[in-house]
């Protein structure tokens, strides 16, 4: 089930569906090979995420968001994800640290000429490990779930300027989180976050239409 929701977010978010598009249960179950049950059970849990809007006697289609969406969504997470941030440095988790630098080097070592679409599976896991850990279930909840409104406008950034960035911020915060440095430690992330947000946007702007 999990398989065949992942699938799904990822063929949305890198363009097979597009916004707007209406989806058969009878096509998608065709193409993924499970009964109208499991589509259906799959089709519910995506909607909750955001991917897709469910109407009733209309079934199913992927979701369409104004440039305005975006931006709010985006303010959302900012505020949100920097107070985990916070929470988290406070926390001063050894081996979470620890395995948040090793992902960083991983992450960032020009040797691992990771794909676009593994870079950014490790850009989520970078983040994921910090607002998973910040002590508290709800703000946890909250920070993925605004994560995954905007998932699909990844693709929506230049991937040099993506890793050029990040790393920079990332080996910040990082330092930051090292020192138990919590107020810097929101700080950084707040601008981080920012700096993701202008940017989509700016290129969001040429392709409203596919919002």
């Amino acid at each position: 089930m999990e398989k065949l929701c992942e699938k799904l977010r990822e063929d949305i978010t890198f363009g097979k569906y597009k916004p707007g598009e209406h989806l058969s249960e009878k096509q998608l179950t065709e193409t993924y090979g499970v009964s109208r049950v499991t589509i259906r059970k799959a089709i519910e849990q995506i909607a909750t995420q955001g991917y897709l809007t469910v109407e009733k006697n209309r079934g199913a289609t992927v979701t369409k968001l104004s440039l305005k969406d975006v931006e709010v969504i985006y303010n959302i997470l900012m505020r949100c994800e920097s107070y985990a941030a916070k929470l988290f440095a406070a926390r001063k988790l050894t081996n979470v640290n620890q395995k948040l630098k090793l992902l960083h080097e991983k992450m960032h070592t020009k040797e691992n000429n990771f794909s676009s679409h593994d870079w950014l599976k490790l850009n989520d896991e970078f983040h994921m490990l910090i607002f998973s850990n910040c002590g508290s279930n709800i703000l946890s909840e909250l920070v993925y779930h605004t994560r995954q409104r905007i998932y699909r406008y990844r693709m929506f950034q230049t991937e040099a300027y993506a890793r050029n960035h990040y790393s920079k911020d990332h080996k910040k915060i990082l330092a930051a989180i090292f020192k138990g440095d919590e107020k810097l430690t929101e700080k950084l992330m707040v601008a981080h976050l920012d700096v993701a947000r202008k940017h989509r946007l700016q290129l969001l702007k040429g392709f409203e239409n596919l919002l």
